[in-house]
């Protein structure tokens, strides 16, 4: 169960076949960074009657921290609770959400490792992981993250999304990469803007036009006015390449 989620932007920066108008400028996916409790079981109730008293109470006071907007002091009370208990996994897992909103993607991708040598059978941390190695570029390493995660949960739309990014960043198994990305464009929207930029490389133009005007029916989307730019720099490109070929003929 996922209590919060935070949204995290990732910077794509792909480059477009040369017949099409490229975006005017990188678009941000986002991606769900999960910093919420684990899952309820046998194993984390066993877990979490391990945990000193004082180190709930620092992650009570991070959660708090958090809430108020100081998402420092929050990473600091979760720090002060590792400094007690360093098998906190909950802890750890919350201390790399808290980095990569500081920006501070090596030390998230420490804690979200921490936290799966701690317990390897849980998502959320292969998740978050894959998100933090995804910031700082290391896309192979990302993208085992994310398969570990569907290894755990192959259902996990999270991991799936994570695993199309890669692809589509990397410009890789684009059958794949599609797949991945239309199974997840419901809770992703952003999905569609990577779609359309992978058949845009594959000249299929009309078909990612249509993936652009279905992310601009999604209400509330970020990237409107960007998308709308996008569109239209394409269809001005699209009829002076028409008007080219009518006046060769």
């Amino acid at each position: 169960m996922r209590a919060n989620v935070w949204p995290l932007l990732l910077v794509l920066t792909p480059t477009l076949c040369a017949q099409t108008e490229p975006p005017p400028g990188p678009f941000t996916p986002v991606i769900a960074v999960d910093p919420s409790r684990l899952p309820p079981g046998d194993t984390v109730s066993t877990r979490e009657l391990l945990i000193p008293p004082k180190a709930t109470k620092e992650l009570q006071r991070s959660q708090t921290a958090l809430h108020s907007g100081d998402i420092r002091s929050s990473a600091q009370h979760l720090e002060k609770a590792l400094q007690i208990y360093p098998h906190y996994l909950e802890a750890h897992n919350n201390l790399g959400s808290r980095y990569i909103e500081l920006h501070e993607y090596e030390k998230a991708a420490a804690e979200f490792q921490k936290a799966i040598d701690l317990d390897p059978r849980i998502v959320q941390p292969f998740n978050n992981l894959s998100v933090a190695l995804f910031l700082r570029q290391r896309y192979r390493d990302a993208e085992a993250a994310a398969r570990r995660a569907l290894d755990l949960d192959p259902h996990n739309s999270t991991a799936q999304y994570m695993l199309g990014c890669v692809l589509a960043t990397e410009k890789r198994n684009p059958s794949e990469a599609m797949e991945l990305l239309h199974r997840t464009e419901v809770e992703f929207p952003d999905a569609r803007l990577l779609l359309a930029q992978i058949l845009l490389r594959q000249g299929v133009v009309n078909e990612a036009k249509n993936e652009l005007h279905s992310y601009l029916k999604v209400p509330g989307v970020e990237k409107k006015q960007k998308v709308e730019c996008w569109l239209a720099r394409l269809e001005q490109t699209l009829a002076t390449s028409a008007c080219a070929q009518a006046s060769t003929r």
